[in-house]
């Protein structure tokens, strides 16, 4: 039993004695590209928002800073159609000013090093907390600081937007929180503007390459400018209450009341040019502004047209800024058209556009063209933009707020309300923001 523990203590020794230090791994070495994060990891701020601090890294080669390399940022959450991308610096350091998307919780970076012939070289992955947004103003996630062009939404509670270049249709499904591009448009368009329906219709016109139509909510899109003479040239589009679909461009005005199967030209009467704001009447007669900035109305459908303002004296409709007709068939107009030095003044009429009467008149130190754009009834108040300074609401045109003062310096701003009355603003250069009621 001795020789036995003796046996066992000696090949203990011996395990023990004769082990040899561990070799390092490759990966605890310094050896090749290497990417660290020196800044900004970890840090917690409400959805949508720059973080405070920028995310900053630093790469070396050997332990040396290396120069002129590239580092991609790739979000999470944002399935982002751009990647946003820095060289290193003389220090070997790039950075990046971090929006979070609208995910709450846990939101990642990530940050790959590429060499001059971009290959992946390393990686690392920064992390952040994202918190629910409450009452009050907030940035949307995943398009911040993209030049919005065009914000609507559809009956199902989908937002749209498109942006002021070619790019994707981008989407959000949670109020405006966050965004996505919506792939099954192909991001080879720039979308002018976004006209939806109360059955989920969705129609796209485009700079230049014609109007695009999806009968399911966004799934699948078809062409259809045949039948449009000169479809690229694009000016207004609008779907009426009785549904007819109105095109204009340069190449004149033109109506289906098919969807866009067919088309009929209807422009008869009309000046050569650019025509916009299309609408119709409770009673069927349509009205828009010629490229004359006068007013113009048709009472047989579009066949032929009718100048409502210096043809008949009134010099009030011979230079109009916007038109629009709400659901009780009451008309505003803004005007003027491009007026220097002048007041913004909303006419409202209740007979038809036989009689007008100012209900609102303001000034902008600001501007020299007070124009009064995008006036709407959302959830029965009234809004419009002005000399794209903001955009103001009122109830009655006895008094009024610019909502978005706050974004009066971003010029022309674009605007929709979501289904659960979430007031959702479209800026030239800033991206998207709403508001929590």
């Amino acid at each position: 039993m001795k020789n036995f523990f003796y046996t066992v203590l000696i090949l203990l020794i011996c395990c023990f004695g004769c082990k040899k230090d561990k070799h390092p791994t490759p990966g605890d070495t310094e050896t090749g590209l290497k990417i660290q994060i020196i800044q900004g990891n970890n840090q917690k701020d409400t959805v949508g928002n720059l973080l405070k601090d920028s995310i900053r890294v630093k790469i070396t080669n050997n332990g040396a800073p290396v120069s002129n390399y590239i580092v991609q940022f790739k979000r999470s959450g944002c399935e982002d159609a751009s990647i946003p991308e820095q060289t290193t610096s003389a220090g070997g350091q790039a950075s990046y000013a971090w929006n979070l998307s609208g995910e709450t919780g846990g939101q990642t970076l990530d940050i790959v090093l590429l060499d001059n012939n971009r290959n992946k070289k390393d990686s690392v992955g920064a992390t952040a907390i994202g918190i629910a947004a409450l009452h009050g103003w907030h940035q949307g996630g995943c398009v911040q600081n993209f030049p919005v062009n065009n914000v609507s939404v559809l009956s199902s509670g989908r937002l749209l937007l498109s942006l002021n270049r070619v790019d994707y249709l981008y989407y959000s499904d949670d109020n405006s929180t966050s965004w996505h591009p919506l792939k099954t448009f192909s991001k080879s368009y720039f979308i002018s503007k976004i006209v939806t329906t109360g059955q989920n219709e969705i129609f796209l016109a485009t700079q230049d390459n014609g109007v695009f139509y999806s009968k399911d909510n966004g799934q699948n899109w078809t062409n259809i400018s045949s039948g449009i003479a000169d479809a690229a040239g694009f000016a207004d589009l609008a779907y009426t209450s009785s549904g007819k679909l109105i095109f204009t461009g340069d190449g004149g005005v033109y109506m289906s009341s098919d969807k866009g199967v067919t088309w009929i030209e209807s422009d008869y009467l009309l000046p050569d040019g650019r025509c916009y704001y299309p609408c119709e009447q409770l009673n069927g007669d349509l009205y828009i502004i010629g490229p004359d900035s006068e007013l113009y109305k048709s009472v047989d459908g579009g066949n032929s047209w009718a100048n409502q303002g210096t043809a008949l004296g009134n010099f009030l409709l011979a230079s109009v800024e916007s038109i629009f007709i709400d659901d009780n068939g009451d008309m505003y107009i803004g005007t003027p058209h491009n007026g220097p030095n002048t007041n913004g003044i909303i006419y409202k009429s209740t007979d038809s556009s036989k009689t007008w009467n100012s209900v609102l008149s303001m000034s902008s130190a600001n501007s020299s063209y007070p124009n009064i754009t995008q006036i709407s009834k959302l959830g029965g108040i009234y809004y419009f933009s002005f000399a794209g300074r903001g955009v103001y609401k009122t109830a009655n045109f006895s008094s009024y707020s610019n909502i978005g003062a706050q974004f009066s310096s971003y010029g022309s701003l674009s605007y929709t309300m979501s289904k659960n009355s979430t007031f959702v603003l479209g800026s030239p250069g800033y991206g998207i923001f709403y508001y929590l009621p």
